[in-house]
Order: C-alpha cells, then structure tokens, then sequence
C-alpha cells in the first residue's frame, strides 16, 4: 500500500491529537491528585518551617496530616490523638522534654497547628533518625517505637538487611500503605 500526501497529513493529525491528549489527560489527572492531596495554604508555612528545622521533606508532614486529620486542626481520633498530626497527649510530655527541650505543653496547645506541626515533626525525624526507613517510621508513628521494636526482633517481619518488611498489625500495615502513598503523591505532585 502506497501513502500519499493526504494520507500522511491524516496520519500526522492522528499522531498530534493523540500526543495532545494525552498531554490533556495528565493535567486533568493531575490537578484531580492536587485536589485531593492539597496543602491549605493556612498551615504552609509551618510545614516549611518545621520540615526545614526538623531536616524532613515537607511531604511527609503533608501526608501524615493528610491521613491522620484531613488537616483538621480539632479533630480528635479514636485513640485520642489531637490535631493536625494526632498527637496523643501522653506522647506530648516525652516530645516536649527529649526532642524539643522544653517544660511540657498543656494538652489544649495541640489543637494550635503551629504547635501540633511542630510536634509531629519532631517525632518524625526522631523516628527517622532511630529507624532510617520511612515505612518503619510510619509503623512507628502508628503503633508506637515499642511495637515496632519487638517486630524488628522478628525474623518473620524483616528483610536480610534487618529492615521491616512484613507488618503483622493490619491497622498498622493499612495505615503505613496510605501514608506511603500520600507521600509518594505529595513528592511527585509538588516537589
């Protein structure tokens, strides 16, 4: 089969519409992720500013406020986590006095988002620092450094290099999928 001028014109047309909609589909694919992975611009600033200080990507704050609250500042959870990053008031004392150097916050400071970001944050690099692995630090962050050390002590659970590779509590493993996730979609969205 011979092509011909026109035949090749429609080609052409064919190739550019196609490459044109594909370019077209991932813009609206992207800014529905935005959507639905914001960074509400009221506490921005603080996540720059802790993510910075703490030597954490300002993607894990987003994504762990984005699981934890929906970064509602009041929200209370089950387990009585507070605010943003659902600190729960008995973790408040360790952070304040080991990570942060100062006398323990009352409670009710944890629903201010400057306050509650700047916890979380240290924690997080605290975990980071302990257990090197994002994954690890986000089974940590639900289940408590305790939890996480006894499953590290398994061989069931970790990988030959001693890392966790198997998380044997399904809220946990649950949790740390969707928080990966968020952070991988925060990442690749906005950094």
């Amino acid at each position: 089969m011979k092509l011909n001028v026109r035949h090749l014109a429609i080609v052409a047309i064919l190739l550019v519409s196609a490459i044109g909609f594909g370019f077209a589909f991932d813009a609206i694919a992207t800014a529905i992720e935005r959507a639905n992975h914001p960074r509400p611009e009221k506490i921005a600033e603080s996540v720059r500013q802790n993510a910075e200080e703490f030597g954490i990507p300002e993607a894990v704050l987003w994504a762990v406020a984005k699981i934890e609250s929906e970064f509602e500042s009041d929200a209370v959870g089950e387990d009585g986590g507070i605010g943003l990053m659902q600190i729960p008031p008995a973790r408040l004392s360790m952070i304040c006095t080991e990570l942060l150097g100062v006398e323990p916050h009352k409670e009710g400071m944890l629903y201010e988002p400057a306050t509650n970001l700047q916890c979380g944050a240290a924690y997080l690099s605290h975990l980071y620092q302990r257990f090197g692995d994002w994954d690890t630090v986000f089974a940590a962050y639900s289940a408590g450094e305790e939890t996480v050390d006894q499953w590290l002590k398994n061989a069931d659970c970790t990988d030959e290099l001693g890392r966790l590779k198997r998380i044997p509590d399904r809220d946990t493993e649950k949790y740390v999928k969707k928080v990966s996730k968020a952070f991988s979609l925060y990442t690749k969205l906005y950094y």
